[in-house]
């Protein structure tokens, strides 16, 4: 393998192609079913039913043929959102409160990883596709745009933070519970990230311009005569 195909293997969120049956499964069904597991996790309070969902999908990685470094990437930051939640749920209703915490966390990651595997099994055209055919254009081109740069911005953040570590900021997991370091991950990352985020807006606007959309209402003013 070469260094080029190893560091595509090693981001987040990044589509990987393959012949596996969610490869080929139709975007709206894995939409469909997507939309189901965030619903069903959000509406279930039954660790037993939430750990049955949460095999279910460590089993759409397996069935998707992707490999557990692939799973462990996209989980590695929702794990650690999820020890966040805990810590949070103690400190504020006691420690007695730290199964619902767990409770909470686990609902969290299960919203999201469910979407880390639909984009990770459905290519960015795929997706646009399907929003161009089933959505108004103004909403179809939003919800097109976000899924292309989720993976975009995924891999950007990694990056930022491994080229930041690289000259001296405390950007590591463990840095992440020490209030000191909290100043790196603002200046280093949370700031740059927001300038790219406000730069990638300003981007999609004018795509959104140059498409069209959002000039539907838009009349042009009646000329006088002789004008």
């Amino acid at each position: 393998m070469s260094d080029v195909e190893a560091g595509y293997r090693e981001r987040p969120f990044q589509f990987r192609s393959g012949q596996s049956p969610l490869h080929r499964m139709g975007a709206g069904w894995k939409l469909l079913g997507v939309t189901c597991a965030g619903a069903f996790a959000l509406g279930v309070d039954a660790m037993p039913l939430l750990s049955a969902l949460a095999l279910l999908v460590a089993s759409g990685y397996m069935l998707a043929r992707l490999s557990p470094g692939d799973l462990w990437r996209d989980l590695r930051w929702l794990l650690l959102q999820g020890v966040v939640v805990v810590l949070l749920t103690v400190l504020v209703r006691g420690g007695d409160a730290w199964p619902a915490g767990v409770r909470t966390a686990l609902q969290l990651v299960l919203v999201f990883l469910p979407v880390a595997l639909l984009l990770r099994t459905t290519s960015s055209e795929r997706l646009l596709d399907l929003a161009k055919r089933t959505l108004p254009d103004r909403l179809g081109f939003a919800l097109g745009t976000t899924l292309r740069f989720v993976p975009v911005f995924a891999r950007e953040f990694g990056e930022l933070v491994e080229m930041q570590r690289l000259r001296g900021a405390r950007l590591g997991v463990r840095d992440a519970w020490r209030p000191g370091a909290w100043h790196d991950w603002l200046a280093c990352v949370a700031v740059p990230m927001a300038v790219r985020a406000i730069e990638v807006a300003e981007e999609a606007a004018d795509a959104a311009e140059l498409r069209g959309i959002g000039n539907e209402g838009v009349v042009a003013a009646p000329q006088e005569d002789g004008a």
